[in-house]
């Protein structure tokens, strides 16, 4: 990679840094501070969220390429499949906030900044750092299953823990309110549009790389 482009690539990565953990910061203080249940439990839910578990994945790989690329972690992250399956998930996010869970609730005053942050802003420009400067050549077809292993495991944790505590992060995982059998045809029409997303980003990696001419 030509020195110029590293260098906006860092500068890329700063801000997108800079902007996701500001926003996971935040929405921490405001949901800590909504004393809708006891602090333990409220930290809880916060990480049961497939939104602000995402976004801190790409706050990590953000910052761990920037600040500590040589460690372990700094390499984990700088991988391309890492870096495309946090693209997707970050994705996921937003195709299905915005096409589902968008007008289920009313916010007001910093809410509405940090969830457009959040489901938005944050998977546009990460989408944009896969676009513009993650190498795409390395993508294999067996990536996929692999990538399969974050969703999967949060979606077990979310049930299981739902079915003791009663506490669902979104509605359509709701077994409470819509039956087992519901609960689990939405994880897989949701699972489908993982693989779908899979197959598609790995098929687009493979044609930008026969143009660069890997």
């Amino acid at each position: 990679m030509p020195q110029n482009q590293q260098n906006l690539e860092k500068v890329y990565l700063a801000l997108l840094s800079v902007i996701a953990w500001f926003t996971l910061i935040f929405q921490f203080y405001l949901h800590i501070s909504s004393g809708a249940a006891p602090k333990a439990e409220l930290i809880t839910r916060f990480f049961s969220y497939f939104t602000i578990d995402s976004n801190l994945l790409v706050a990590l790989c953000c910052t761990s390429i920037l600040v500590i690329p040589k460690t372990r972690i700094g390499k984990f992250f700088a991988t391309t499949s890492v870096k495309t399956a946090i693209s997707i998930y970050i994705l996921v996010v937003a195709l299905i906030y915005n096409t589902v869970l968008r007008f289920l609730w009313e916010l007001q005053g910093w809410s509405i900044v940090l969830n457009e942050l959040l489901h938005v802003i944050v998977p546009f420009m990460f989408l944009l750092y896969w676009i513009y400067f993650v190498p795409k050549y390395e993508l294999k077809w067996n990536n996929i299953w692999a990538w399969l292993v974050f969703p999967i495991t949060y979606t077990i944790f979310v049930l299981v823990r739902g079915s003791q505590v009663d506490f669902y992060p979104y509605p359509f995982l709701n077994i409470t309110k819509l039956g087992l059998e519901k609960v689990l045809l939405n994880c897989f029409a949701i699972t489908l549009l993982f693989l779908l997303l899979f197959a598609t980003f790995i098929f687009l990696g493979k044609r930008f790389s026969k143009k660069a001419g890997h």
